[in-house]
């Protein structure tokens, strides 16, 4: 067995001025998940490619060099090949000597500690530097003495340095920083360089190069700069549009600002409209118009995600009335399923706003579509289609008393999702079928049939808890516990109280550890709601003291939502609680919030005039 060195990364080192493990770490793994077609992309952008060689003890003035370098606009688009951008894993002398033959340029840091014998730069790496520049001539050096005035550092002997690195050309000094970038331009000049076109994609490419620290050190300042440039040259490049985009959403490089990210969305969308406009010949297959719309209704979502319901609605109204003018370009197929899946959002966004009619047409209209692309394609994916479009449909149904036609609806879906399920095993397939079947149980729970909905509840529940084993992810483990508490809660009607507060309980840890571990709000509003449900099958059970607690806690996290998260979905929930507890507790004073949380909504959301009646005869009760 060869004893090979390997590039690791330490979690903790003893060089203070080593790359800080996370950073090392985040590098890596930003260049990974660029993808390696993008890399590729990225380090062929390069004008050159710089090797830099120093000692490691001198690995913060080798840092200092390379942002010198590239603090120089002619070099911004230069490589700088540095020993820490190793891929863990790699072999040591094996990426050194391909960096080295695809470089062009060796800068070498000059510091004292290289004249220590028998160090690594001395033996290895300026020899080889040196002998291809003889042999080749394709390789230019240019040494840098790097030193800090300021704290008095030893400079480097220079003639000793000139003796033991033989035929070593002159020497730069980093505080002479004119004559240092004219030695670095004029070995450049010497050299073989990429012509670049200058064009915004190829901005973009460097921008990205030092976002994700592909083969130069991360530059966030300089990587949005050169991004930003790309996607606002008159001959834009989209994907650097798109990239601000997600930058700005995720906080990746910047600051997370959603407001800033939709402003960006907003001009792709602006970008592919004129590029449709100049180009939407069908024969050329350019695809703006689709592209127009996809990012349309990206932008939709994004304003319905802001809170601007309003804007969310225009947005994917503006994707509809286009849609229709692409058949030509695209197909009908494909412009079909753009537009029934911009009926859905439409349809989405007025079942919030409580227009339930015009929501169940964009649904119908939805459903229309998906039901003739399974008939003449009968693909998975249009049949699963289908099926969202049935549930959907489904739940206005439901939602509009009409108990026959949503049952006909999930039913449809019900057998459809089997289908798939059994054909694929996936787990998204799986995870349809146990949404199903909830709906279904649902459905039994308003028809007063809880043992038909305990039937649907406990095998939504099998699924559920065989995913949740099988991905151990904390939305898997969300969805067993809701189905916990959809059956834990039947049970309670049924009378079953044990099993209803074991179920119960299981589903409030399961909730509980899902908000301490992420602290995402869906999750710890999951976990008032389980609370609340388990103290209702606690009072049942007659276990009041546990019931109290249950209440008391829920209350607390309700109260810190509408505080934290200020609106009217969660002002209601705390509205909804106080009201539980105050029946439990026989408080006047939590009664009366809950009237005054819901008179407050009312002259907004007409929907809570019954929750302000029962909250009026309960406070006359406790009088």
């Amino acid at each position: 067995m060869t004893d090979t060195k390997i590039q690791v990364v330490k979690r903790c080192v003893n060089d203070p001025t080593a790359t800080p493990y996370d950073e090392v770490l985040d590098t890596y793994l930003k260049s990974v998940l660029v993808g390696d077609e993008l890399a590729e992309k990225v380090r062929d952008a390069f004008d050159a490619y710089v090797f830099l060689s120093y000692r490691k003890k001198d690995r913060r003035h080798a840092q200092r060099l390379m942002h010198l370098i590239h603090e120089n606009r002619q070099l911004r688009d230069i490589a700088i090949w540095y020993d820490e951008f190793l891929v863990p894993g790699e072999k040591y002398d094996g990426a050194i000597k391909a960096a080295f033959e695809k470089s062009s340029l060796f800068a070498l840091a000059v510091t004292p500690n290289l004249l220590e014998p028998k160090n690594y730069v001395l033996r290895e790496e300026y020899p080889m530097a040196r002998d291809r520049r003889q042999k080749k001539g394709d390789l230019q050096i240019v040494p840098v003495e790097l030193y800090e005035e300021e704290r008095g550092d030893e400079r480097t002997e220079r003639l000793k340095l000139e003796t033991v690195y033989r035929d070593i050309p002159p020497i730069q000094d980093e505080h002479r920083p004119r004559e240092m970038n004219a030695a670095l331009l004029q070995a450049l000049s010497r050299i073989s360089k990429k012509e670049n076109d200058g064009s915004a994609r190829h901005r973009f490419f460097i921008g990205l190069a030092y976002l994700c620290g592909i083969d130069v050190e991360i530059n966030q300042a300089r990587a949005l700069e050169m991004i930003q440039s790309a996607a606002e040259d008159p001959e834009p490049c989209y994907d650097a549009t798109e990239k601000l985009v997600d930058m700005y959403r995720t906080g990746d490089g910047v600051a997370r600002n959603l407001g800033t990210a939709i402003e960006w969305q907003r001009k792709l969308c602006a970008q592919y409209r004129v590029a449709y406009e100049a180009q939407h010949d069908p024969d050329a297959h350019m695809g703006y118009g689709t592209k127009f719309i996809r990012t349309t209704i990206a932008l939709s979502d994004m304003l319905r995600e802001a809170g601007d319901p309003d804007g969310a609605y225009a947005a994917a109204n503006h994707a509809l009335a286009f849609g229709g003018l692409l058949t030509g370009e695209v197909g009908v197929r494909e412009v079909d399923r753009d537009i029934a899946l911009i009926c859905n959002r439409l349809g989405g966004l007025c079942r919030e706003w409580g227009d339930i009619a015009r929501a169940a047409g964009y649904y119908q209209r939805s459903l229309e579509i998906y039901r003739r692309l399974a008939r003449d394609m009968g693909t998975a994916r249009a049949r699963r289609d289908m099926s969202v479009s049935l549930e959907r449909l489904g739940d206005i149904r439901r939602k509009q008393k009409n108990r026959d036609e949503a049952q006909m609806m999930y039913s449809q879906a019900l057998d459809i999702r089997a289908a798939l399920a059994e054909s694929q095993g996936t787990a998204n397939a799986r995870r349809d079928l146990s949404a199903i079947l909830t709906k279904l149980g649902n459905l039994r729970k308003d028809q007063g049939d809880f043992d038909g909905a305990d039937e649907h509840y406990a095998e939504a529940l099998k699924i559920d808890q065989v995913l949740a084993a099988e991905q151990k992810t904390p939305q898997a483990r969300d969805d067993w516990a809701v189905s916990l508490v959809k059956l834990g809660d039947v049970r309670r009607k049924r009378m079953q109280y044990r099993d209803a507060v074991e179920l119960l309980s299981q589903a409030v840890r399961i909730f509980d550890e899902n908000a301490q571990t992420t602290g995402s709000v869906q999750y710890r509003k999951n976990l008032a709601s389980g609370l609340e449900k388990l103290a209702k099958a606690a009072d049942a059970f007659s276990q009041w003291e546990w019931a109290e607690k249950c209440y008391d806690r829920a209350l607390d996290i309700r109260e810190k939502l509408a505080n934290d998260f200020p609106s009217h979905a969660t002002r209601h929930e705390l509205a909804t609680c106080c009201f539980m507890c105050a029946e439990f507790h026989r408080d006047y004073s939590l009664m009366a919030r809950a009237l005054g949380l819901w008179e407050e909504m009312l002259p907004r959301h007409p929907e809570y005039e019954i929750y302000v009646k029962s909250a009026r005869r309960m406070l006359d009760k406790l009088r």
